[in-house]
């Protein structure tokens, strides 16, 4: 039995999109949860890991979308439990909350496009290390991550937010970037924003341009990442018992 992986989509302009195939293909199934489409956020017990995609929302939206309790109660709970998880921008930001930290409104212009992150701490880190000392990933967001949790461990900062990567405890990842996103996908998000910022099309697009240039790299260093974390929910899954795999078979 293939170890599976619970998927919170928070937005439906946010899918799993690039790490659906990366994690099949590295052995994971997933089970993807819509809150805002009505399902129930499971608790941590239910998969062998976790992943809180991103939305548009804030973090702190909860009176438009209560579901947000739900997912950081989720988050708590498979922090203490050691379920592996990965937060993905907004995802990363209730992470942050959810534990501890502080999510607030960005410092000026979103943060779009193609951005380089400076690698800190890593050595030891299952999913950053070995990657150098910067990472090419892709960015769209309006909030910040503006106070880790307490003993959270800072792994990556840009030159303008510095919590960009981090981990709590032993297996809980947030980022503020988006490691699953493809360039299609974030055409887009790139079309839905001049309607909130009309001032800032030409800078949308150039950013836009920029990142499919640079497509490739930031898709080969997400890659490593998703096989990664596919990496430490298999070596973390229950091994299945003669019981249970006999029981799966007559399912």
């Amino acid at each position: 039995m293939r170890p599976t992986v619970l998927v919170v989509q928070p937005d439906p302009r946010v899918g799993p999109d690039r790490f659906e195939d990366w994690l099949e293909h590295a052995g994971l199934d997933l089970d993807v949860v819509r809150p805002y489409d009505g399902d129930d956020v499971p608790s941590a017990d239910r998969h062998d890991g976790i992943i809180v995609l991103g939305g548009y929302a804030s973090a702190h939206d909860d009176k438009l979308h209560p579901w947000l309790a739900d997912i950081r109660a989720l988050i708590r709970d498979a922090a203490a439990t050691d379920v592996p998880t990965l937060g993905i921008c907004l995802g990363g930001q209730l992470v942050a909350d959810a534990l501890g930290g502080r999510v607030t409104v960005g410092d000026g212009p979103s943060e779009i496009g193609a951005v380089r992150l400076d690698l800190v701490d890593v050595d030891d880190d299952p999913l950053f290390h070995d990657l150098g000392a910067s990472l090419l990933v892709a960015e769209h967001h309006y909030d910040r991550i503006a106070r880790l949790p307490d003993g959270a461990r800072l792994l990556a900062s840009s030159d303008r937010y510095e919590h960009q990567a981090f981990r709590v405890g032993r297996a809980v990842w947030g980022v503020q970037f988006h490691p699953e996103v493809s360039p299609t996908r974030f055409e887009r998000w790139v079309a839905d924003s001049p309607a909130t910022a009309p001032d800032d099309a030409a800078r949308l697009t150039a950013a836009f341009e920029h990142l499919v240039a640079n497509d490739e790299l930031i898709a080969s260093g997400s890659a490593v990442l998703a096989r990664r974390f596919a990496d430490v929910v298999r070596r973390d899954a229950p091994t299945p018992t003669a019981a249970t795999t006999a029981a799966g078979a007559h399912r």
